[in-house]
């Protein structure tokens, strides 16, 4: 039984797959804007650099993709030299190197 005005599991899998490209837009600008607010609010975060990089560089925005997941690599040296790494900021560091190979080879 599917709760009121939620349709069936089926109906918003589907609708999530086949979006409109407005709601395309719409989802794109939306999330943009959360990992911006998180980058405002965490400057130090490189976890959300590599997701807005990650973000753009799925848009086709290479130059904003390179610009993150540069800045992404620039705190994970900090990690480095702070020796404060842990799997999650390791993980983080690679996905930022393979994003900014591919923003630099489209």
């Amino acid at each position: 039984m599917t709760k009121p005005g939620r349709g069936s599991l089926i109906e918003r899998l589907v609708s999530g797959i086949f979006k409109s490209p407005l709601e395309r837009e719409r989802d794109f600008y939306r999330r943009y804007r959360e990992l911006s607010g998180l980058i405002d609010e965490s400057p130090d975060n490189m976890n959300v650099f590599v997701l807005r990089g990650e973000l753009s560089l799925e848009r086709g925005d290479y130059e904003r993709a390179t610009n993150d997941f540069e800045r992404a690599l620039e705190l994970a040296q900090d990690l480095d030299e702070a020796k404060g790494w842990l799997v999650m900021e390791q993980v983080m560091r690679d996905r930022a190197l393979y994003g900014l190979k591919l923003a630099r080879r489209a």
